[in-house]
């Protein structure tokens, strides 16, 4: 039977490995393993040791449990029953959340170069697809994995109208572009890969139409809960010219220059709304004021 390992991250982002906590007055074996945390193509987390000085010591650690994050954003692994490893011990990375992709998750980290005393940098990455959480907070689903890695900070929407993430005091900035989407009468999506169905599904208000001159405005009124006692709400407001594409599409476009395109799918409106907007389109009705309001 193998002996059990406990494994710490000291301030440097090095790998500490030493005997598990026991009640007794015996000294604990510890040392430091000179190195980098890694993932490999399956999302599995490892540590490789640059020089192994001593033989016990292999030169790649892999480990096996499940991802999460802190409020921090530090990466945190916690470990399970596999091999020696002691259950429920975790792997707690000081990282910063760096950037984020349609289907991946990368973090910055920091550690030290043992030879020459400097600062070393690196980055890892984790891949698998975004989504909603029941609170409209933004998580990262890890591939291969029932893990999900859950953004505490409330988002925000910038002038192209994407999702920005921010967070820590200076603060650090992380963009997601996608493309909106009114999904039903509850529902606004933010889609950032289609085909693997990365992107958001929130929960939103009765949304507004109101057509005016020939510009079309929507309102939505998204509210993300970050706590029990927390609760912070975006209001989103587009603006732009409504079109209908080959397939009947309501499209309403934001800009040119931005190229960002908010759709209406076909269960959205009645058909006397559906009409209205059509005949909005051909320039067949007059509108005096605020124009009409539509709810669906």
């Amino acid at each position: 039977m193998k002996s059990k390992v406990y494994y710490e991250v000291d301030t440097h982002n090095r790998l500490i490995i030493k005997s598990p906590p026991k009640k007794s007055n015996l000294k604990r074996f510890r040392s430091v393993a000179e190195g980098q945390f890694k993932t490999d193509g399956k999302n599995k987390l490892y540590y490789e040791v640059f020089k192994s000085s001593k033989s016990d010591t292999p030169q790649k650690i892999k480990f096996s449990g499940k991802y999460s994050l802190d409020k921090k954003h530090n990466l945190v692994y916690t470990l399970d029953k596999w091999s020696n490893q002691c259950e429920g011990n975790q792997i707690r990375l000081k990282t910063k959340l760096m950037d984020a992709g349609e289907n991946e998750i990368m973090f910055l980290v920091q550690s030290r170069d043992p030879s020459k005393g400097k600062r070393r940098i690196y980055t890892m990455k984790l891949h698998g697809k975004w989504q909603a959480d029941k609170n409209n907070r933004l998580c990262f689903g890890i591939e291969r994995s029932k893990d999900s890695l859950t953004l505490s900070n409330a988002w925000q929407i910038n002038k192209n109208n994407e999702i920005v993430y921010r967070y820590g005091r200076q603060p650090e900035t992380v963009t997601l572009k996608g493309k909106w989407e009114i999904k039903d009468k509850h529902r606004l999506g933010y889609v950032l890969d289609k085909r693997l169905d990365s992107g958001f599904d929130f929960r939103t208000s009765l949304g507004q139409v109101v057509p005016k001159r020939k510009k079309i405005y929507t309102r939505f009124d998204i509210a993300i809960e970050l706590s029990k006692r927390k609760r912070i709400t975006r209001k989103l407001i587009f603006t732009g010219k409504l079109k209908l594409n080959k397939a009947k599409d309501l499209i309403l476009e934001f800009s040119p220059r931005r190229k960002t395109t908010l759709k209406f799918t076909k269960n959205i409106l009645d058909q006397k709304g559906f009409a209205y907007l059509e005949s909005f389109l051909k320039d067949k009705e007059k509108y005096i004021g605020g124009g009409l309001v539509l709810r669906w």
